[in-house]
Protein backbone atom coordinates (compact mmCIF):
# COMPACT_ATOMS: atom_id res chain seq x y z
CA UNK A 1 0.00 0.00 0.00
CA UNK A 2 1.33 3.05 -0.75
CA UNK A 3 1.60 6.11 1.74
CA UNK A 4 0.10 8.46 -0.23
CA UNK A 5 -1.11 12.16 0.73
CA UNK A 6 -5.10 12.27 1.44
CA UNK A 7 -7.41 15.26 1.99
CA UNK A 8 -8.44 15.90 5.82
CA UNK A 9 -12.02 15.10 5.83
CA UNK A 10 -13.89 18.77 5.90
CA UNK A 11 -17.31 17.97 6.42
CA UNK A 12 -17.26 17.65 10.64
CA UNK A 13 -15.45 21.70 9.75
CA UNK A 14 -17.65 24.89 11.10
CA UNK A 15 -17.72 27.51 8.96
CA UNK A 16 -15.58 30.71 9.60
CA UNK A 17 -17.72 33.80 10.75
CA UNK A 18 -18.08 36.77 9.28
CA UNK A 19 -15.90 38.19 12.66
CA UNK A 20 -12.78 35.75 12.05
CA UNK A 21 -12.63 36.34 8.22
CA UNK A 22 -12.50 39.96 8.88
CA UNK A 23 -9.91 39.81 11.74
CA UNK A 24 -8.05 37.27 9.53
CA UNK A 25 -7.89 39.84 6.89
CA UNK A 26 -7.15 42.56 8.84
CA UNK A 27 -4.12 40.96 10.40
CA UNK A 28 -0.71 42.69 10.25
CA UNK A 29 2.19 40.82 11.51
CA UNK A 30 3.99 42.68 14.49
CA UNK A 31 1.10 45.09 15.07
CA UNK A 32 0.23 44.24 18.51
CA UNK A 33 1.10 42.05 21.08
CA UNK A 34 0.49 38.73 21.40
CA UNK A 35 -2.09 37.07 23.54
CA UNK A 36 -0.53 33.85 24.39
CA UNK A 37 -3.21 30.68 24.44
CA UNK A 38 -0.64 27.98 24.69
CA UNK A 39 3.53 27.35 24.79
CA UNK A 40 5.85 24.76 24.33
CA UNK A 41 9.19 23.48 23.56
CA UNK A 42 9.32 20.16 21.56
CA UNK A 43 12.65 18.45 20.45
CA UNK A 44 12.09 17.67 16.27
CA UNK A 45 15.87 16.46 15.15
CA UNK A 46 19.03 14.23 15.84
CA UNK A 47 21.05 17.84 15.50
CA UNK A 48 20.11 18.60 19.44
CA UNK A 49 17.42 21.13 17.89
CA UNK A 50 14.54 22.34 19.76
CA UNK A 51 11.00 23.99 18.59
CA UNK A 52 9.38 26.66 20.09
CA UNK A 53 5.70 26.75 19.59
CA UNK A 54 3.36 28.98 20.49
CA UNK A 55 -0.70 29.56 19.58
CA UNK A 56 -2.24 32.83 19.79
CA UNK A 57 -5.51 34.12 18.81
CA UNK A 58 -6.71 34.70 14.96
CA UNK A 59 -6.17 38.38 14.94
CA UNK A 60 -2.66 38.39 17.01
CA UNK A 61 0.86 38.65 15.29
CA UNK A 62 3.14 35.97 16.42
CA UNK A 63 5.13 37.02 20.08
CA UNK A 64 8.35 38.18 20.39
CA UNK A 65 11.08 35.69 21.89
CA UNK A 66 13.71 37.42 24.51
CA UNK A 67 16.96 35.89 23.91
CA UNK A 68 15.69 33.86 20.66
CA UNK A 69 15.20 33.79 16.88
CA UNK A 70 11.99 35.49 16.07
CA UNK A 71 9.30 33.38 15.77
CA UNK A 72 7.28 32.67 12.39
CA UNK A 73 4.12 31.49 11.09
CA UNK A 74 3.67 28.10 11.28
CA UNK A 75 0.12 27.75 10.38
CA UNK A 76 -2.53 29.74 9.50
CA UNK A 77 -6.17 30.13 10.78
CA UNK A 78 -8.45 27.93 8.13
CA UNK A 79 -11.81 26.95 8.35
CA UNK A 80 -11.34 24.08 11.02
CA UNK A 81 -8.60 26.29 13.11
CA UNK A 82 -10.46 29.79 12.33
CA UNK A 83 -9.72 31.28 15.70
CA UNK A 84 -6.08 30.47 16.32
CA UNK A 85 -2.77 30.85 14.50
CA UNK A 86 0.53 28.84 15.26
CA UNK A 87 3.92 30.31 15.13
CA UNK A 88 7.21 28.14 15.57
CA UNK A 89 11.11 29.38 15.91
CA UNK A 90 13.81 26.77 15.70
CA UNK A 91 16.85 27.28 17.99
CA UNK A 92 19.92 25.07 17.41
CA UNK A 93 21.48 22.38 20.66
CA UNK A 94 23.28 24.77 23.43
CA UNK A 95 20.59 27.40 22.87
CA UNK A 96 19.59 28.89 26.38
CA UNK A 97 17.84 31.42 28.42
CA UNK A 98 14.84 31.93 25.57
CA UNK A 99 12.34 34.12 27.31
CA UNK A 100 8.52 34.50 26.22
CA UNK A 101 5.80 36.96 28.23
CA UNK A 102 9.28 36.88 30.83
CA UNK A 103 9.68 33.54 31.60
CA UNK A 104 12.33 31.44 30.93
CA UNK A 105 11.24 28.43 27.94
CA UNK A 106 12.54 24.80 29.11
CA UNK A 107 14.51 24.25 26.60
CA UNK A 108 16.86 20.71 26.82
CA UNK A 109 19.71 20.62 29.38
CA UNK A 110 23.14 19.71 28.42
CA UNK A 111 22.51 15.98 30.03
CA UNK A 112 18.98 14.74 30.36
CA UNK A 113 18.70 11.85 33.49
CA UNK A 114 14.78 12.25 34.51
CA UNK A 115 12.40 11.62 31.64
CA UNK A 116 8.20 11.48 32.38
CA UNK A 117 6.46 9.09 30.08
CA UNK A 118 2.65 8.55 29.36
CA UNK A 119 0.15 8.66 26.64
CA UNK A 120 -3.29 8.23 25.93
CA UNK A 121 -4.11 11.47 27.93
CA UNK A 122 -7.65 12.25 26.36
CA UNK A 123 -11.29 12.58 28.15
CA UNK A 124 -13.11 9.60 26.03
CA UNK A 125 -16.35 10.54 24.75
CA UNK A 126 -16.28 8.10 21.98
CA UNK A 127 -18.57 5.85 20.25
CA UNK A 128 -17.78 3.48 23.35
CA UNK A 129 -16.60 3.78 26.68
CA UNK A 130 -17.10 8.09 27.33
CA UNK A 131 -16.17 9.12 30.74
CA UNK A 132 -17.28 12.25 32.54
CA UNK A 133 -14.57 14.86 31.95
CA UNK A 134 -15.39 16.81 34.98
CA UNK A 135 -14.74 14.05 37.91
CA UNK A 136 -13.38 10.78 36.14
CA UNK A 137 -10.89 12.38 33.95
CA UNK A 138 -7.33 12.77 35.86
CA UNK A 139 -5.01 13.78 32.97
CA UNK A 140 -4.54 17.79 34.09
CA UNK A 141 -4.15 16.24 38.05
CA UNK A 142 -1.10 13.85 36.50
CA UNK A 143 0.60 16.66 34.23
CA UNK A 144 0.63 18.98 37.54
CA UNK A 145 2.32 16.02 39.54
CA UNK A 146 4.52 15.25 36.46
CA UNK A 147 5.72 18.74 36.66
CA UNK A 148 6.44 18.43 39.75
CA UNK A 149 8.99 15.87 39.74
CA UNK A 150 11.09 18.54 37.21
CA UNK A 151 11.74 16.29 34.55
CA UNK A 152 14.39 17.55 31.85
CA UNK A 153 12.31 15.37 28.85
CA UNK A 154 8.24 14.80 28.75
CA UNK A 155 7.35 11.76 26.08
CA UNK A 156 3.78 11.38 25.36
CA UNK A 157 3.47 8.39 23.10
CA UNK A 158 0.31 9.34 21.25
CA UNK A 159 -3.83 9.78 21.93
CA UNK A 160 -4.15 13.51 22.96
CA UNK A 161 -7.33 14.47 21.70
CA UNK A 162 -10.73 11.54 22.38
CA UNK A 163 -13.67 13.76 22.27
CA UNK A 164 -15.38 13.00 19.17
CA UNK A 165 -18.92 12.63 20.15
CA UNK A 166 -20.81 15.93 20.04
CA UNK A 167 -21.60 17.25 23.48
CA UNK A 168 -25.09 17.44 22.64
CA UNK A 169 -25.04 13.61 22.82
CA UNK A 170 -23.10 13.46 26.12
CA UNK A 171 -25.26 13.57 29.42
CA UNK A 172 -22.95 16.08 31.08
CA UNK A 173 -20.81 19.10 30.77
CA UNK A 174 -18.19 19.05 28.28
CA UNK A 175 -16.75 20.61 25.31
CA UNK A 176 -15.58 18.61 22.35
CA UNK A 177 -14.77 18.39 18.49
CA UNK A 178 -11.78 18.06 16.18
CA UNK A 179 -11.39 22.05 16.29
CA UNK A 180 -9.75 24.21 18.49
CA UNK A 181 -11.83 23.82 21.47
CA UNK A 182 -11.65 19.99 21.74
CA UNK A 183 -7.52 20.21 21.17
CA UNK A 184 -7.52 22.83 23.97
CA UNK A 185 -9.97 21.11 27.09
CA UNK A 186 -8.42 17.33 25.62
CA UNK A 187 -4.75 18.64 25.46
CA UNK A 188 -3.16 22.15 25.57
CA UNK A 189 -4.76 23.42 28.91
CA UNK A 190 -4.29 20.50 31.24
CA UNK A 191 -0.65 20.32 29.76
CA UNK A 192 0.10 24.20 30.86
CA UNK A 193 2.60 22.64 33.92
CA UNK A 194 4.08 20.31 32.24
CA UNK A 195 4.65 22.44 29.16
CA UNK A 196 6.29 24.92 31.50
CA UNK A 197 8.31 22.23 33.37
CA UNK A 198 10.23 20.71 30.34
CA UNK A 199 10.63 19.76 26.75
CA UNK A 200 8.54 17.21 24.85
CA UNK A 201 9.00 14.48 22.09
CA UNK A 202 5.48 13.96 20.55
CA UNK A 203 4.51 10.58 19.18
CA UNK A 204 1.22 10.48 16.69
CA UNK A 205 -1.48 8.27 17.52
CA UNK A 206 -4.29 6.41 15.78
CA UNK A 207 -7.11 9.41 17.04
CA UNK A 208 -4.44 11.64 14.74
CA UNK A 209 -5.03 9.65 11.91
CA UNK A 210 -6.26 11.50 8.83
CA UNK A 211 -10.27 11.31 9.53
CA UNK A 212 -9.86 11.93 12.75
CA UNK A 213 -7.58 14.24 14.57
CA UNK A 214 -4.89 14.62 11.83
CA UNK A 215 -5.43 18.10 11.27
CA UNK A 216 -4.79 19.20 14.83
CA UNK A 217 -1.51 17.05 15.13
CA UNK A 218 0.26 18.30 11.63
CA UNK A 219 -0.88 22.07 12.76
CA UNK A 220 0.46 21.91 16.40
CA UNK A 221 2.46 18.84 17.09
CA UNK A 222 4.62 17.01 14.01
CA UNK A 223 8.21 17.77 14.01
CA UNK A 224 7.80 18.67 10.69
CA UNK A 225 7.00 22.10 8.86
CA UNK A 226 3.34 22.00 8.77
CA UNK A 227 1.71 21.40 5.54
CA UNK A 228 -2.30 21.44 5.34
CA UNK A 229 -2.70 18.05 3.16
CA UNK A 230 -2.55 14.86 5.81
CA UNK A 231 -0.49 12.11 5.28
CA UNK A 232 -1.06 8.57 6.55
CA UNK A 233 2.06 8.12 7.27
CA UNK A 234 4.64 10.83 8.40
CA UNK A 235 8.09 10.31 7.87
CA UNK A 236 10.25 8.79 11.11
CA UNK A 237 12.91 10.77 12.69
CA UNK A 238 15.89 10.83 15.64
CA UNK A 239 16.26 13.06 18.10
CA UNK A 240 19.36 13.27 20.38
CA UNK A 241 19.45 15.76 23.08
CA UNK A 242 20.98 15.94 26.39
CA UNK A 243 23.07 12.52 25.87
CA UNK A 244 20.13 10.73 24.49
CA UNK A 245 18.77 9.17 21.93
CA UNK A 246 15.55 8.63 20.19
CA UNK A 247 13.70 6.88 17.46
CA UNK A 248 10.48 8.44 16.71
CA UNK A 249 7.96 6.11 14.54
CA UNK A 250 4.59 6.97 13.04
CA UNK A 251 2.40 3.95 13.66
CA UNK A 252 -0.96 5.37 13.89
CA UNK A 253 -2.21 3.45 11.08
CA UNK A 254 -1.34 0.33 12.28
CA UNK A 255 -3.87 0.25 14.92
CA UNK A 256 -6.74 -1.57 13.27
CA UNK A 257 -7.35 -4.44 11.32
CA UNK A 258 -9.19 -2.08 8.65
CA UNK A 259 -7.11 0.77 7.79
CA UNK A 260 -8.67 3.67 8.22
CA UNK A 261 -6.04 5.78 7.11
CA UNK A 262 -7.42 5.33 3.38
CA UNK A 263 -10.98 6.21 4.59
CA UNK A 264 -12.59 8.60 2.24
CA UNK A 265 -13.81 12.00 3.29
CA UNK A 266 -17.35 11.16 1.81
CA UNK A 267 -18.44 9.18 5.02
CA UNK A 268 -16.43 6.42 6.04
CA UNK A 269 -15.21 6.96 9.97
CA UNK A 270 -12.11 5.24 11.91
CA UNK A 271 -13.42 2.47 13.79
CA UNK A 272 -13.74 3.06 17.46
CA UNK A 273 -10.51 1.65 19.17
CA UNK A 274 -12.26 0.06 21.98
CA UNK A 275 -10.06 -2.30 23.84
CA UNK A 276 -11.65 -5.85 23.08
CA UNK A 277 -11.82 -5.08 19.65
CA UNK A 278 -9.62 -6.69 16.93
CA UNK A 279 -6.65 -5.31 16.13
CA UNK A 280 -3.78 -4.92 12.97
CA UNK A 281 -3.32 -8.58 11.96
CA UNK A 282 -2.65 -7.93 8.60
CA UNK A 283 -0.14 -6.68 6.89
CA UNK A 284 -2.13 -4.86 3.71
CA UNK A 285 0.45 -5.03 0.37
CA UNK A 286 2.77 -2.20 0.78
CA UNK A 287 2.74 -1.81 4.72
CA UNK A 288 5.71 -3.93 5.55
CA UNK A 289 8.03 -2.35 2.80
CA UNK A 290 7.24 1.31 4.04
CA UNK A 291 7.86 0.58 7.29
CA UNK A 292 11.35 -0.52 6.37
CA UNK A 293 12.11 2.30 4.07
CA UNK A 294 10.92 4.91 6.44
CA UNK A 295 13.08 3.25 9.34
CA UNK A 296 16.29 2.84 7.18
CA UNK A 297 16.04 6.42 5.80
CA UNK A 298 15.29 7.95 8.91
CA UNK A 299 19.01 8.85 10.05
CA UNK A 300 21.64 7.18 11.95
CA UNK A 301 20.19 5.83 15.34
CA UNK A 302 22.34 6.13 18.64
CA UNK A 303 23.70 3.23 20.48
CA UNK A 304 20.97 2.31 23.71
CA UNK A 305 18.73 4.28 22.07
CA UNK A 306 14.44 4.42 22.80
CA UNK A 307 11.87 3.50 19.98
CA UNK A 308 8.81 5.88 20.57
CA UNK A 309 6.34 4.56 18.71
CA UNK A 310 2.38 4.53 19.78
CA UNK A 311 0.79 0.89 18.77
CA UNK A 312 3.57 -1.69 20.69
CA UNK A 313 5.73 -4.13 18.78
CA UNK A 314 5.50 -6.82 21.26
CA UNK A 315 2.47 -6.50 23.76
CA UNK A 316 -0.91 -8.35 24.70
CA UNK A 317 -4.38 -6.85 25.80
CA UNK A 318 -7.58 -8.11 26.73
CA UNK A 319 -9.99 -9.62 23.41
CA UNK A 320 -13.15 -10.63 24.63
CA UNK A 321 -12.18 -12.88 27.31
CA UNK A 322 -9.04 -13.58 26.43
CA UNK A 323 -5.34 -12.36 25.66
CA UNK A 324 -4.42 -11.55 22.69
CA UNK A 325 -0.98 -9.92 20.68
CA UNK A 326 -1.92 -6.43 20.33
CA UNK A 327 0.23 -6.23 16.95
CA UNK A 328 2.41 -8.53 14.58
CA UNK A 329 3.69 -5.39 11.72
CA UNK A 330 6.39 -3.57 13.33
CA UNK A 331 7.64 -6.73 14.53
CA UNK A 332 7.56 -8.59 11.19
CA UNK A 333 8.33 -5.38 9.58
CA UNK A 334 11.46 -4.32 11.72
CA UNK A 335 12.28 -6.60 14.28
CA UNK A 336 15.43 -7.94 12.54
CA UNK A 337 16.58 -3.54 12.58
CA UNK A 338 16.53 -2.78 16.41
CA UNK A 339 20.64 -3.64 17.12
CA UNK A 340 20.58 -0.58 18.08
CA UNK A 341 17.42 0.18 19.92
CA UNK A 342 17.68 -0.28 24.52
CA UNK A 343 13.83 -0.05 25.13
CA UNK A 344 10.47 0.31 23.28
CA UNK A 345 8.27 2.70 24.78
CA UNK A 346 4.15 2.65 23.33
CA UNK A 347 0.97 3.70 24.79
CA UNK A 348 -2.40 2.69 22.76
CA UNK A 349 -3.41 0.09 24.94
CA UNK A 350 -4.90 1.73 28.24
CA UNK A 351 -3.19 0.23 31.16
CA UNK A 352 0.79 -0.16 32.35
CA UNK A 353 2.62 -3.07 30.63
CA UNK A 354 6.56 -3.88 31.13
CA UNK A 355 8.21 -7.48 29.00
CA UNK A 356 11.22 -8.69 29.15
CA UNK A 357 12.66 -10.67 26.47
CA UNK A 358 15.58 -13.43 26.58
CA UNK A 359 18.21 -13.29 24.06
CA UNK A 360 18.67 -9.91 24.49
CA UNK A 361 15.96 -8.78 22.75
CA UNK A 362 14.59 -4.52 23.38
CA UNK A 363 11.78 -5.08 25.88
CA UNK A 364 8.29 -3.32 25.86
CA UNK A 365 7.72 -0.90 27.71
CA UNK A 366 3.55 0.15 27.82
CA UNK A 367 2.15 3.45 29.56
CA UNK A 368 -1.27 3.95 28.04
CA UNK A 369 -2.20 5.49 31.23
CA UNK A 370 -2.44 9.22 31.05
CA UNK A 371 -5.90 9.72 31.30
CA UNK A 372 -8.59 7.43 29.13
CA UNK A 373 -10.35 5.10 30.70
CA UNK A 374 -8.12 2.36 31.21
CA UNK A 375 -8.52 -1.41 29.61
CA UNK A 376 -9.08 -4.88 31.15
CA UNK A 377 -5.97 -6.39 32.63
CA UNK A 378 -4.42 -9.49 30.51
CA UNK A 379 -2.29 -12.23 31.42
CA UNK A 380 0.76 -12.22 29.48
CA UNK A 381 1.75 -15.10 27.76
CA UNK A 382 4.94 -17.13 28.13
CA UNK A 383 5.61 -16.00 24.20
CA UNK A 384 4.78 -12.50 22.71
CA UNK A 385 4.98 -12.47 18.36
CA UNK A 386 8.06 -15.66 18.79
CA UNK A 387 9.37 -13.74 21.23
CA UNK A 388 10.02 -15.96 24.36
CA UNK A 389 8.95 -13.59 27.78
CA UNK A 390 11.60 -13.36 30.69
CA UNK A 391 9.75 -11.12 32.96
CA UNK A 392 7.02 -9.05 32.80
CA UNK A 393 4.06 -6.69 34.90
CA UNK A 394 0.85 -5.39 34.12
CA UNK A 395 -1.59 -3.31 36.07
CA UNK A 396 -4.84 -1.24 35.63
CA UNK A 397 -8.08 -0.70 36.94
CA UNK A 398 -8.33 2.22 38.77
CA UNK A 399 -4.62 3.35 38.51
CA UNK A 400 -4.14 5.91 35.52
CA UNK A 401 -0.40 7.20 36.35
CA UNK A 402 3.03 8.59 34.63
CA UNK A 403 5.89 6.80 34.89
CA UNK A 404 9.56 8.85 35.94
CA UNK A 405 12.53 7.70 34.64
CA UNK A 406 15.61 8.49 36.55
CA UNK A 407 18.70 7.68 34.45
CA UNK A 408 22.36 6.42 36.38
CA UNK A 409 24.58 8.75 37.23
CA UNK A 410 27.90 6.30 36.27
CA UNK A 411 26.02 4.09 33.75
CA UNK A 412 24.45 5.31 30.69
CA UNK A 413 22.09 2.18 30.03
CA UNK A 414 20.99 1.41 33.51
CA UNK A 415 17.61 3.58 34.76
CA UNK A 416 15.15 3.50 37.43
CA UNK A 417 11.86 3.93 37.29
CA UNK A 418 8.89 4.67 39.47
CA UNK A 419 5.14 4.76 38.08
CA UNK A 420 2.87 7.10 39.65
CA UNK A 421 -0.76 6.89 40.12
CA UNK A 422 -3.34 10.88 40.13
CA UNK A 423 -2.72 11.29 43.77
CA UNK A 424 1.13 10.92 43.14
CA UNK A 425 1.02 7.45 45.59
CA UNK A 426 3.97 4.92 44.40
CA UNK A 427 2.39 2.09 42.45
CA UNK A 428 5.31 0.24 40.73
CA UNK A 429 9.27 0.27 40.33
CA UNK A 430 11.16 -1.10 37.56
CA UNK A 431 14.82 -1.05 36.87
CA UNK A 432 16.47 -1.01 33.41
CA UNK A 433 19.78 -2.23 33.15
CA UNK A 434 20.68 -2.54 29.23
CA UNK A 435 18.06 -4.44 28.13
CA UNK A 436 16.85 -6.02 31.16
CA UNK A 437 13.55 -4.72 32.17
CA UNK A 438 12.24 -5.15 35.53
CA UNK A 439 8.99 -4.36 37.32
CA UNK A 440 7.38 -5.07 40.69
CA UNK A 441 4.19 -3.33 42.47
CA UNK A 442 4.39 -1.31 45.52
CA UNK A 443 4.19 -4.27 48.34
CA UNK A 444 2.22 -1.38 49.90
CA UNK A 445 0.08 -1.35 47.34
CA UNK A 446 -1.10 -5.19 47.01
Amino acid sequence: MSMSRIAVPRERAPLLSVSAVVGVALISPGSAAADTLASWVQLIGSKGEASIRVIVNNTDPCPTLSGGPQMKVRAEPDTLFSDVRVCEAVVPAGTKDVQLDGKTLPLPPKEIRKVVVFGDTGCRLTDKKTQDCSSGWFYKTLAQHAADAKPDLVIHVGDYLYRELPCSVVPKPCTSGYGWDGWNADFFTPSQSLFAAAPWIMVRGNHEICVRAGDGWFRFLDHAPWNPTCVAMSDFFVVKAGGLGFAVLDSAILAKEKNTATASAEGDSAADDDDEEDVSEAKPAGIVADLRKKFDRMGKIPSNAWLLTHVTFNAVRRKGGDTAVDNTVQQAALGSRLSKIQMLVSGHIHMFEAVSFANNKPPQLVVGTGGTKLAKQPDIPPTINGLNVAQSKSMVDKDFGYMLWERDKKTATKWAGTLFDQNATLLARCKLEGRDLRCAKNKYQE
